[in-house]
């Protein structure tokens, strides 16, 4: 469900009019206001003065951050770099941030993040279809209209992930179709299953002819846990996999997703030279069987 735009100030409210000009423009489905969190006309010191530090992690939509003494527009650089939202910045506001975050929302971040000035918040739906970020307005509280000087952030792609991290499903879909390491294809299928939808089944159907047997497991078992049964054509033919890890993550899978009718496909694997497959499959037998019997 897409919240509603709703200001939470009179000041905000004069913005309306103009942020509903951007939404028709650019596209973006809707936005939130929110109230600054300090009093206004605070002095702001100047952050070339301070010695600042910035560590900053994203996995998916949640943010953990140690920040102190950072100007605000460089902690928004980073973010913008990590999650591909892009920020408008009055260029007169980057007063010194710390904060400590833990596994904090990524609305929820950025809020606390510009705690002293008002934000609106944009959205877009993403390549697994679930609505995110895509713009943030931060401006000084009170501030009527456009302010005269504006800094963009960020080019609305990830441009960092820290050491292969897999962030957003784009990025995974990215990494699936580019990269040639294991590793960073075994999280990508990991950022998928947890984005779920349609389009994490179809790349996960993609990938199981990948040439690393650790990819296929991880891709069967994707499947398997995101309950794809649509997908089960397309897996039963790892049953003949000539890698025991396979035909296990296979036979576990028809457990799941098949039918009484899939018997048949396992039933030769009871058989298997390797002890893993033989009893997957036994077990699985009994399983599907079983369901047959249920009236």
């Amino acid at each position: 469900m897409i919240p509603v735009f709703r200001p939470t100030s009179a000041n905000a409210r004069s913005l309306l009019s103009v942020s509903l000009s951007v939404l028709l423009v650019a596209g973006v489905m809707h936005g939130q206001v929110r109230r600054p969190r300090t009093a206004a006309g605070a002095t702001q010191p100047d952050p070339a003065q301070v010695p600042g530090s910035l560590t900053l992690r994203v996995e998916g939509a949640v943010v953990t951050a140690e920040i102190r003494a950072t100007p605000l527009q460089r902690v928004l650089e980073e973010i913008a770099a990590r999650t591909g939202v892009i920020f408008e910045v009055s260029s007169e506001l980057n007063p010194p941030v710390s904060i400590s975050l833990y596994r904090a929302d990524l609305q929820e971040a950025i809020q606390r993040i510009v705690g002293g000035s008002d934000s609106i918040f944009y959205f877009r739906r993403d390549a697994a279809g679930q609505s995110r970020i895509s713009f943030v307005r931060v401006f000084f509280k009170g501030t009527r209209g456009r302010p005269p000087g504006l800094v963009h952030i960020g080019t609305g792609t990830p441009t960092k992930g820290g050491q292969d991290s897999i962030d957003t499903p784009d990025q995974a879909l990215k990494a699936l179709a580019e990269s040639d390491k294991v590793e960073t294809k075994e999280k990508a299928i990991e950022a998928l299953v947890a984005a779920k939808g349609d389009v994490a089944v179809q790349a996960l159907i993609k990938v199981l002819n990948d040439p690393a047997t650790e990819i296929q497991v991880a891709a069967i078992e994707g499947l398997a846990r995101l309950g794809a049964r649509s997908a089960l054509p397309q897996i039963l033919p790892a049953l003949k996999h000539f890698h025991p890890a396979v035909r296990q993550s296979a036979v576990e899978a028809v457990a799941l997703l098949g039918s009484s009718q899939n018997v048949q496909d396992v039933r030769a694997l009871a058989q298997d030279k390797d002890g893993a497959v033989a009893a997957a499959a036994e077990m699985a037998i009994r399983k599907l069987s079983s369901e047959a019997r249920v009236p």
